[in-house]
């Protein structure tokens, strides 16, 4: 006969507060140091009604590698945010759908359809007093996020 284990109300307690610590952990911004002279960040399933004052507050221009939908959504409502984006780099799509003002408004638009190649398509045109900003929402948010770990780890020689 098979025993069944039961769960103490403090395993619970601790396994809730564990879970949500990590959500806080992967929906914050988060900074990875430095790749080609550029402040690295990151932000998981990024709040839409404060990233634009986040890319407002950072000192240097911001190269946006994210996908489709966040891009979209942020630009849609924050239309000023253009003003400080150098580069926008979808990992999730080559077709930009943005309006027009949105396209020519933005220097540097690149689609692709991995996070690899975005990132590495970041490094063109880049200076190193500018800012790579790394988003990723929706269900594939997670398998994204991991990605851009790895791939920054080894670009950072880690």
């Amino acid at each position: 006969m098979e025993k069944q284990r039961t769960i103490s109300a403090e395993e619970l307690l601790l396994g809730a507060r564990k879970e949500s610590l990590s959500r806080i952990n992967q929906s914050s911004l988060r900074s990875h140091g430095k790749l080609w002279g550029m402040d690295v960040f990151s932000w998981i399933n990024p709040n839409m009604s404060t990233i634009g004052t986040t890319i407002d507050s950072f000192p240097f221009s911001v190269r946006w590698v994210g996908n489709a939908h966040d891009l979209t959504s942020a630009l849609e409502s924050q239309p000023e945010l253009m003003n400080k984006l150098s580069a926008a780099l979808l990992f999730d799509n080559s077709i930009f759908t943005l309006k027009n003002e949105h396209l020519l408004g933005i220097e540097n638009l690149v689609g692709t359809t991995s996070v690899e190649e975005a990132l590495r398509m970041s490094k063109i045109g880049a200076k190193p007093q500018s800012i790579l900003l790394f988003t990723a929402s929706g269900d594939d948010a997670e398998d994204a996020k991991n990605e851009f770990d790895r791939i920054l780890n080894v670009l950072q020689g880690k």
